[in-house]
């Protein structure tokens, strides 16, 4: 036995309404109840779309309408139409009260608009379930009724002339064919067969399940938008981890404490030039192999293996030689040299030194026994051009390493935050670049360290949005919603003193008068059109209101708080 589902088409009815009710039940056969004039089957392509539709969703349909012109269309697109008059099926109208007010903020003297419809669709749109599904069985040849206990027994199956169409007053039934005997007077009707008990107890069925809906389906939803203020607060306000919890009262909430230290460390090339004439220094040691002491004044010359000239910086006395273990030591005294000339010429390697001055006196003795000798280079001779660092080099490396320290820290502080709120992670403090080479070091690179902290306290912003709030509601008695509001931040400082951050937050954005939804449930339950009206106007703080009935035939609010639901539009 296959379902039916009768939908009733209003006259102003769109025909994209119409197709998606279709589309949406599960009945397998739609009886479409129309007006004489609809506007959802004027044109004929609607009837091709429906087609489609049907053959699609593979669903049976007819028409009950006393429109020929509708009927018409019906049939030529292959519909089934069925007989119907005036009393038919009548169609459902859907009362519909409108009354729109002006969207501006009212006062609360001012009158709000208090919105009242019955919403058709819930009626239309519940798909159809074994309980309300009709059966509708293919035409009978009888008619079986009881009538007095008496029956007809001229009663006969006729040819195709003598049978008539009955027209019958029901969307549940198509038009039957009644077998009439034309040559008697008196019509005997057969006992009610099984079927026909069937058919009767599950139309009663229907019609008490119509019946318990109908006073049991009413739900009521009422959108209210309060009347709204706009806010303008700064508020001073401390995070710690010492706050245990919000506190209107201190105006503090709860926090942790990050506390992050990094170093970085880089090498820079030097990028200054400086014209330059430096002599090679370096340190000899001088020995003596005679047997008195040598003394020698400063600016003594010393000669290189490959005949650079040096000079002493000092006087000194070179100890005489002497016996030591049964072997002859000489004796020895470092100095240090200063080439006689600027000039990388005058960077030598490790070696002998002599002393020109003796042997231009013919001291051959002292020449040979007095000497010296290098254990290293003697070097930083120089002429020309030199490579120096300079202020803006020192300064183009600190803000090199200040950059780089600071996302460093900031990638560290990420780690750890763990969502919280942070709005001073960018104040680090940063203590001042330690270079290996000062300005105006003849070097051809440097490096830098930079170290960095940065002490602050996180929060949740849940917490701060909370702690406006109860500020809203205490001093202004209004009620806000976070994602209206707009907090910029200022004055942020660390106090070392309480260990933590305070900050000053602006708050700007809409706030609410205060709505007592379960209040407006209790004292709307089974109201009707006027009295709602009248009772939601005068609500204090309803800028405007909106109430929608389902299904169509509901007028008043229902009795049961649970079948009623009020919703705030902000």
């Amino acid at each position: 036995m296959s379902s039916t589902k009768i939908i009733n088409v209003l006259k102003d009815d769109s025909f994209q309404e119409i197709i998606d009710i279709f589309k949406a039940t599960s009945a397998e056969e739609v009886i479409f109840v129309l007006p004489k004039s609809a506007r959802a089957f004027k044109k004929e392509e609607q009837f091709a779309s429906l087609r489609e539709e049907a053959k699609t969703l593979d669903k049976s349909v007819s028409f009950l309408c006393s429109s020929l012109e509708i009927n018409d269309l019906a049939k030529k697109y292959r519909f089934e139409v069925l007989l119907a008059h005036s009393a038919s099926l009548g169609q459902a109208r859907s009362p519909e009260v409108r009354k729109k007010s002006n969207p501006s903020r009212l006062t609360p003297t001012e009158t709000s608009s208090i919105d009242v419809v019955n919403e058709i669709e819930d009626f239309y749109a519940e798909p159809a379930t074994s309980d309300d599904s009709i059966s509708i069985s293919q035409p009978i040849k009888t008619e079986e009724v009881f009538t007095d206990d008496r029956r007809l027994d001229d009663i006969f199956v006729p040819e195709a002339e003598d049978q008539h169409n009955v027209k019958v007053a029901g969307a549940r039934e198509k038009a039957l064919f009644v077998q009439v005997n034309q040559d008697n007077k008196e019509h005997k009707i057969r006992r009610p067969t099984h079927r026909t008990v069937l058919i009767f107890l599950t139309c009663a069925t229907v019609v008490i399940l119509g019946a318990v809906i109908f006073i049991t389906a009413g739900k009521a939803r009422i959108t209210i938008k309060p009347v709204s203020q706009p806010l303008d607060l700064s508020l001073t306000i401390f995070t710690s981890d010492d706050v245990s919890s919000t506190s209107l009262a201190n105006m503090a909430i709860p926090g942790q404490l990050f506390n992050i230290q990094k170093t970085v460390s880089q090498d820079f090339t030097a990028t200054g030039r400086v014209d330059v004439a430096q002599k090679a220094r370096g340190a000899i040691t001088v020995y003596n192999e005679l047997s008195t002491d040598q003394p020698l004044i400063a600016t003594t010359r010393f000669e290189s293996a490959d005949r650079h000239i040096f000079h002493t910086l000092t006087s000194i006395v070179v100890p005489a030689g002497k016996i030591s273990s049964g072997k002859f030591v000489p004796g020895s005294k470092e100095v240090q040299l200063i080439a006689d000339k600027a000039g990388s010429e005058y960077n030598v390697p490790a070696g002998p030194f002599t002393i020109p001055a003796f042997k231009e006196q013919g001291a051959a003795e002292k020449y040979q026994k007095v000497y010296g000798r290098s254990t290293a280079p003697i070097l930083n001779g120089t002429s020309g051009q030199s490579t120096i660092v300079t202020e803006t080099d020192l300064s183009a490396a600190r803000q090199t390493l200040t950059t780089q320290l600071t996302a460093n820290i900031q990638d560290e502080l990420e780690t750890q935050i763990n969502g919280l709120k942070i709005i001073n992670d960018r104040q680090i403090v940063v203590s001042n670049p330690v270079s290996t080479s000062p300005v105006d070091a003849k070097t051809a690179t440097f490096q830098v360290n930079l170290s960095g902290s940065l002490k602050t306290v996180g929060f949740k912003e849940s917490d701060l949005n909370a702690l406006v709030a109860q500020y809203v509601d205490t001093q202004k008695n209004m009620t806000t919603l976070p994602d209206k509001l707009v907090l910029t931040y200022d004055k942020t400082k660390w106090d070392d003193t309480k260990n933590g951050l305070s900050f000053t937050i602006h708050v700007t954005g809409p706030s609410y008068t205060k709505i007592d939804q379960q209040k407006i449930i209790t004292d709307l339950l089974g109201k009707n059109d006027a009295e709602m009206r009248a009772y939601l106007g005068a609500v204090t703080g309803i800028s405007s209101a909106h109430v929608s009935l389902s299904p169509f035939w509901v007028k008043s609010i229902p009795s049961n708080k649970d079948k009623v639901q009020v919703e705030l539009s902000y």
